[in-house]
This record gives structure tokens, sequence and C-alpha cells, in this order.
């Protein structure tokens, strides 16, 4: 890499567009942590890659894992071992689906439902006392930013829940 290159990485690492990555990425991991956390606390044995997917499933019942994998932006094969071991601790059930021969429908057990409800409190409770410092006027104002930048985002990128 030339020198002159190399030097403006500084000044990069000042600049909005990081400091906007850096800080939205922390804010993604903290959250991510603070959420499991309480959830562990409470008893509650879901990471929330799971129960995102659960939630998603919840209001998508007899989805195949094809479609389930698309609707939370992850691989097939990602969403596959997920639902594994969601439907070893009974969570979800699978059965052919109704109009694909070779698909398994997948379907949210009342235990993964009430499992789901339980974590999706216990998560709501523990991003918002990460918002607490932000008035709710500032809350509304953040979420409205965040959403006109996603709207640039490419298609691919925003199709996660």
């Amino acid at each position: 890499m030339p020198l002159q290159e190399a030097a403006d990485l500084p000044a990069f690492r000042k600049s909005r567009a990081y400091r906007t990555g850096y800080l939205i990425k922390r804010l993604h991991l903290g959250l991510t942590a603070a959420v499991e956390k309480r959830l562990q606390e409470e008893g509650l044995d879901l990471t929330r890659q799971q129960g995102i997917a659960l939630m998603v499933l919840v209001q998508h019942p007899g989805v195949s894992n094809a479609e389930l994998a698309r609707l939370n932006a992850v691989s097939p094969q990602t969403m596959h071992q997920a639902m594994l071991r969601l439907e070893r601790d009974g969570l979800v059930t699978r059965a052919p689906h109704p109009r694909l021969k070779r698909v398994q429908a997948l379907q949210a057990t009342a235990r993964g439902v009430d499992l789901v409800t339980r974590g999706s409190r216990v998560a709501r409770s523990a991003i918002e006392a990460t918002l607490q410092p932000l008035r709710p006027a500032e809350q509304a104002q953040l979420i409205a930013l965040l959403e006109r930048c996603v709207e640039e985002l490419p298609e691919a990128a925003t199709s996660s829940t």
C-alpha cells in the first residue's frame, strides 16, 4: 500500500462514515450481549438468533426451512442447524408441506410460542434500558433516521427482520 494511501487511514477513522458504522456495530453487539444475558438470567435458554427465528416462525407458521432462512436473512444451512436445536428442544415441529412433496413445513409448538413470547418481553426490557438515556422523541428520531439509511441500502442487505 503506498504511504500516501496509508496516511489517509487516520482521517477515515475520524470520519462520520467510519464512526457511524463503528457505533452501529458496537450498539448491535452490545444489544445482542445484553439481551442474551437477560434471557439467561431469566432461565430462557435461547440465543437472540434462535429467538428471532422462532418469532418469525410464529408469525409465518408452516413455512419451509428455505423460506424461514430468507425471512431471517441467513443461509438455509444456518437456519437448518437452528431448527434442529429448536426441534430437539420441543419448540418446533416439522410436518409434510401441504403443497410441496419434498419440503417440510415448520411450526412452533405451544412451548415454543410461550418461550418466544416471554423472551420478547425480556428482550424489549433490555433494549429499552439501553435506549433509556434518550428521551422518547429522540428514540423516535433515531429510529426514523436509521430507517431512512436502511432504505438506501441494496435490497439484499435489508431483508432481515
